[in-house]
């Protein structure tokens, strides 16, 4: 089975081996990110796709040059040509794929949200336990320069302890990202609506720039659409840390408003993903300083660091846990909307059926 490739320290003259890489669905989140990622990278090649649909394959294949086509995921698993993949699948189909892959020490680049259940997130956790490969979850927003120098303010206690915040996140929905994919929208396929489509985002970011989240009160509901899930949801959180905070997240956002409000001890930090900036508004009179937004990620996005973590090794920067945390609180808002009570987090596993 493929095993982890390391990066030569000394590269002047020595040509390194280079990631072989497949991407596993061909939907607009492969197309438009991961298959240009993979082409741009000088450490990886695309060598396969795999789809269940053989003429979309082939399209796409043709489209961008890449030699091998795959209907059925398994066979490419064990065909000996892959060392990594990237899993690109409506929601309910990922833990399969993910441990499959895992279970051959086959890299793993996930999209988000990381599965459906918690149940299902153990297992996939437990098979990357046991790999010689890495499992990655792609919560892309970690990556966002803007996120990234935020989490730098934060840690350097620009504002003090934190107080409060509030996280939106939200777009005109996702017809507008892929027209054909009906799944998101379909209960059983997708999990939810909007909370776990965008609202895993908003999830993940708090978890990755504040303290773990003790408890929640949350709604969800459909307000403007016609659909079996929710296109809106809110949520009222409390950290371990005695901080509060609000969630909220949309579809049928138009313009997007992707924003966060972060009130510290000693001033409040104004983060804007969709403008990129970052606005400091100090007390004692110090007044507002805005914050130079680096161009581009320090890991230069989640796919280039994903090939590095395969190639190096390395733990990467969104493990299978910190995938299942930010479904953790996605859950959570079901529940609590649910049950109109609040949530106590971490949540038990649900029972396997």
């Amino acid at each position: 089975m493929p095993q982890d490739i390391m990066i030569s320290s000394d590269t002047e003259g020595i040509e390194t081996d280079k990631l072989q890489a497949a991407v596993i669905g061909t939907g607009a989140i492969s197309q438009r990110l991961h298959i240009p990622a993979y082409l741009d990278s000088d450490y990886a090649d695309l060598v396969a796709v795999c789809d269940v649909e053989e003429k979309k394959a082939t399209a796409v294949a043709d489209s961008y040059g890449i030699e091998s086509t795959y209907t059925d995921y398994e066979a490419m698993l064990d065909s000996g040509e892959v060392d990594a993949v990237s899993v690109c699948l409506p929601n309910h189909l990922h833990k399969d794929v993910v441990c499959g892959a895992l279970e051959r020490d086959i890299h793993v680049l996930c999209e988000k949200p990381i599965c459906t259940s918690l149940s299902e997130a153990d297992a996939m956790i437990e098979a990357a336990d046991a790999s010689q490969a890495q499992l990655m979850i792609d919560q892309t927003e970690r990556f966002n320069p803007v996120y990234e120098k935020t989490n730098d303010l934060l840690e350097k206690g620009v504002v003090g302890d934190v107080l409060s915040v509030r996280s939106r996140f939200s777009h005109p929905g996702p017809e507008g990202w892929s027209p054909r994919s009906a799944w998101f929208t379909d209960a059983d396929a997708s999990g939810g609506g909007a909370l776990i489509d965008i609202g895993i985002h908003n999830a993940d970011l708090i978890n990755y720039l504040f303290d773990d989240v003790a408890s929640l009160s949350g709604y969800s509901d459909t307000l403007s659409m016609d659909t079996e899930v929710e296109d809106t949801a809110v949520a009222a959180l409390r950290f371990n840390d005695g901080a509060l905070g609000t969630f909220e997240t949309a579809w049928r956002t138009d313009p997007e408003s992707i924003e966060m409000q972060i009130v510290g001890e000693e001033g409040v930090i104004y983060v804007d993903k969709v403008e990129p900036s970052i606005r400091l508004e100090l007390g004692n009179d110090c007044g507002s300083v805005d914050v130079p937004v680096p161009e581009q990620s320090k890991h230069g996005g989640p796919i280039q660091h994903f090939i590095e973590s395969a190639r190096s090794g390395s733990e990467p920067t969104v493990t299978g846990r910190d995938g299942k945390q930010a479904l953790e609180i996605v859950l959570a808002v079901y529940q609590s909307s649910e049950s109109s009570e609040r949530v106590t987090l971490p949540l038990e596993t649900e029972a396997q059926e």
